[in-house]
């Protein structure tokens, strides 16, 4: 409990000096989120990661950061909480129907919850508040960006050393990571699949950097972590966005050519080092992987239909898959908290956060909506939001950047009302 007085005596200090400067206290936020696996949280808190309140460090930050600027500067927060209140409607009853079907349920969902949905939630809203600016966009999107260069570079040592290299004794309480027999590495995060995501997230994002040159490099980096992970999903995701780099950015047509030449090189000399092997004895033979994801796609649907108002609580839908005899998850995070919550609520959630991309995608110009969509798809196909880890951050914070982007391109209501008085004034005048 020491420790954690500590840790909060750190979240309240780093808040206080920053409160000027919140976008480097939000960017602050989402490093250690996507730096520390959630399996290592004790490691700042001391309390353990089945405590109710064993919550990512990076969530007491972000819990106090929302205190702090709702005492010292709470305008910027309230308005945006009333431009986007259906949405924090939306959250604030999902948040307490979940909570209290977790509660009745004694699932002991809490840390998921706060980690997953409360904690994120406020993260967009303080996006919302504070990162209008393009510094501020550009600020958070660049820490995506660092964050996935830094991963990338623990996994290519971690391949070479075959160790994790960090946080090993939180590792090794998981029940599938065996360091003998591993061969899929995963940076800091807590699978090599949610490494995969986050590389695709920020890929997306290079796509807007004006130098090609830079653009391409981080993209041949994350394409090669990709591999690494032995992600069929995220390596693919990887190629598509190498391709859109190279046909659908601007650049000149020497660029392009030069682009086409160094992919060409880049796939020879990936072959010829062997680092695609494991990609490509998975993609030969995935040991019944694909299968066993259909069969509980498929219970997961069909089991709906009991869970239309209620759930068994956050985190049950993982009793209800192993007591089926399946032998995955249920592979979506949809499906398993339509499970853990019910139906409707579900529904609500999940389907709020497609009408806000729909809704601010359509008009924003920046890369960040791409990275969202991609967010968004990889988490409703798989277990991700079910088990303590960043997707929760990193979706909201990708839909807030995609928000405040469409924001900034639309003209402000006064400023509307002010440009038809001046516009009558004048018809008068003349």
């Amino acid at each position: 409990m020491i420790r954690l007085v500590v840790w909060l005596a750190v979240c309240l200090l780093v808040a206080l000096l920053l409160r000027r400067q919140p976008g480097f206290a939000l960017a602050g936020v989402l490093m250690l989120r996507l730096l520390v696996p959630a399996v290592a949280a004790n490691t700042f808190t001391g309390l353990p990661v089945t405590s109710p309140i064993g919550f990512h460090p990076a969530t007491w930050l972000t819990l106090t950061l929302f205190v702090v600027m709702a005492v010292t500067a709470p305008r910027p927060l309230v308005l945006a909480v009333i431009k986007h209140r259906y949405v924090a409607l939306i959250c604030v009853v999902f948040i307490v129907g979940a909570g209290l079907t977790s509660v009745i349920a004694g699932s002991g969902g809490t840390r998921l919850l706060i980690d997953q949905i409360a904690a994120p939630v406020l993260i967009a809203f303080m996006i919302l508040a504070v990162g209008r600016g393009a510094r501020d966009r550009q600020l958070l999107q660049g820490t995506i960006v660092l964050a996935a260069v830094v991963q990338s570079i623990i996994s290519f040592a971690q391949l070479a050393t075959g160790s994790v290299l960090f946080f090993e004794d939180a590792y090794l309480r998981i029940y599938w990571f065996d360091p003998e027999r591993n061969t899929r590495w995963m940076g800091t995060t807590d699978s090599p699949l949610l490494l995969s995501l986050l590389l695709t997230v920020a890929g997306a994002l290079v796509l807007g950097y004006r130098s090609s040159i830079l653009r391409f490099a981080l993209l041949f980096l994350f394409t090669a972590s990709s591999l690494v992970t032995q992600s069929r999903t995220g390596t693919g995701f990887m190629i598509v966005l190498l391709l859109v780099a190279i046909f659908l950015t601007r650049m000149s047509l020497l660029s392009r050519i030069a682009s086409v030449v160094a992919a060409t090189v880049a796939v020879i000399v990936v072959s010829s080092s062997g680092l695609a092997g494991g990609l490509t004895g998975r993609l030969e033979d995935d040991t019944g992987s694909s299968a066993a994801r259909l069969s509980a796609f498929q219970f997961g649907l069909s089991e709906m239909q009991h869970y239309i108002f209620s759930g068994s609580g956050l985190g049950s839908s993982f009793d209800i898959a192993r007591d089926a005899g399946l032998q995955t998850s249920l592979e979506s995070s949809f499906l398993m908290y339509a499970l853990d919550v019910g139906l409707i609520l579900a529904t609500l959630y999940f389907g709020m956060q497609l009408v806000l991309l729909l809704r601010y995608g359509l008009v924003s110009a920046e890369w960040a909506v791409l990275a969202s969509l991609i967010c968004l798809v990889s988490l409703n196909g798989s277990s991700a939001l079910a088990f303590g880890n960043f997707t929760g951050m990193l979706s909201w914070a990708t839909l807030a950047l995609v928000m405040v982007g469409a924001d900034n391109l639309r003209p402000e209501p006064s400023q509307g009302r002010v440009s038809a008085l001046s516009r009558v004034r004048i018809s008068r005048a003349s």
